[in-house]
């Protein structure tokens, strides 16, 4: 007799699709949190009171503050939803999300809807993808 534990085909696949969703769901959130907090102006009057070196300031300091503030929120959040290791979503997912901007995929999907549902969805499949490909650091032994 062996003493390996008997897995159930498809566990491990259902366990990478559980951590996807659940990814895309946190982005998405995420992404809607900052819109909510810009559109009730909770945002405008830092932006709009800056001048241009101050505005480069806001990049180069808010930027990674705001990058610093969503990973604190999405890592409690994946945790607590079971998704295990978090750090590597938190990580990669909002490098992903930059990607798409860089190569302007947004503008490319204007047809789907307003700027801000296309910016939701990007963050949903950025962090969704950054699930999926960081999946194998599941299997790493504790």
């Amino acid at each position: 007799m062996t003493d390996t534990p008997h897995r159930a085909p498809g566990g491990f696949a259902f366990k990478v699709l559980v951590r996807v969703l659940v990814s895309a769901a946190v982005g998405s959130g995420l992404l809607i949190a900052w819109i909510w907090a810009y559109r009730a102006g909770l945002l405008d009057r830092v932006v709009n009171e800056t001048s241009l070196g101050a505005f480069i300031l806001l990049i180069v300091v808010g930027l990674p503050i705001a990058l610093l503030v969503s990973a604190l929120l999405a890592g409690p959040v994946l945790w607590l939803l079971k998704v295990r290791p978090v750090w590597p979503i938190v990580l990669t997912g909002p490098i992903l999300l930059g990607l798409a901007h860089y190569f302007k995929l947004p503008e490319q999907f204007a047809d789907v809807g307003d700027k801000w549902t296309v910016l939701t969805l990007f963050a949903g499949v950025s962090y969704g993808v950054a699930g999926l490909i960081t999946a194998p650091t599941m299997l790493r032994k504790k």
